[in-house]
């Protein structure tokens, strides 16, 4: 059992353990089909696109507020209801889920270490019943926009020694970007490096081994930390862990390299 750990993951052990617990709802956000196949007992299927769209140039952009609000209350979802967020293996799909209810202000947001991946090599209970709930009242209070920054903010302040920018896509990625290499002066520190990785699923480290990557690459609590990867669900989970690990000021760039690339061309 692991002490030191990031506790907006909850580990598979909770999650059996609270299956019957009304104060969770459990959110499937992997494709219906698979969905459909089997799914953890109580869980409901939402179409992870709700979290995120796009703009005419296939950039991901907030969710209108109260389309969100529709699909969320389709599903029976209330704001007094502790979501816990399931995918496949990585969590990315949950990832940038739990941010967007962040920046709205619903923060009661888990995600399952290991994903079903783990969940299904430690044969714990799938079922095909698909349950029925009552339509939901959740509401948004406060939005929560100092999570979110934009182009317009980067280039205004691409030159301040009070931000450090990272970037967390993979270096195979850095490596096949010919058209803007990275954000001026970012810190490379790619997502997965977060997990230890088994044979079937992968799970975070410990805080403390996180915090001592962290601060060998001088990523530091003293600065804005503005995290991005090509089109946000990598770094949205950075943002997760490092909001756990008390860095006060993180930023996703939601738009992300995507966009990035674009204004790279302009410069």
């Amino acid at each position: 059992m692991r002490e030191n750990r990031i506790k907006t993951f909850v580990t598979t052990e909770y999650l059996a353990k609270n299956l019957e617990n009304d104060e969770y709802k459990i959110i499937d956000l992997r494709d219906y089909k698979k969905y459909e196949k089997r799914h953890i007992k109580g869980s409901v299927h939402i179409n992870n696109n709700i979290f995120a769209q796009q703009n005419e140039d296939g950039l991901n952009i907030l969710p209108k507020e109260e389309i969100l609000l529709v699909n969320l209350r389709e599903k029976g979802i209330n704001s007094k209801d502790k979501l816990i967020l399931v995918d496949d293996v990585f969590n990315l799909n949950c990832s940038l889920a739990a941010w967007t209810l962040h920046y709205f202000g619903f923060f009661y947001v888990n995600l399952l270490d290991g994903a079903l991946a783990k969940w299904e090599e430690e044969n714990l209970p799938l079922t095909t019943e698909i349950p029925e709930f009552p339509k939901g009242d959740i509401s948004f209070k406060v939005e929560n926009p100092d999570i979110l920054i934009t182009k317009d903010e980067i280039l205004m302040s691409i030159d301040s020694d009070d931000i450090t920018y990272v970037d967390n896509r993979s270096e195979y990625a850095l490596l096949m970007d010919q058209e803007g290499g990275n954000i001026p002066g970012a810190i490379h520190h790619w997502y997965l490096d977060l997990f230890e990785e088994f044979p079937d699923y992968f799970i975070l480290k410990e805080k403390k081994d996180i915090e001592k990557d962290l601060l060998a690459k001088g990523i530091k609590k003293d600065k804005t930390i503005v995290v991005y990867c090509e089109s946000a669900p990598q770094s949205a989970l950075v943002y997760l862990v490092l909001k756990e690990l008390a860095f006060p000021d993180v930023r996703l760039y939601l738009a992300g390299y995507d966009e990035w690339r674009i204004i790279c061309s302009f410069l």
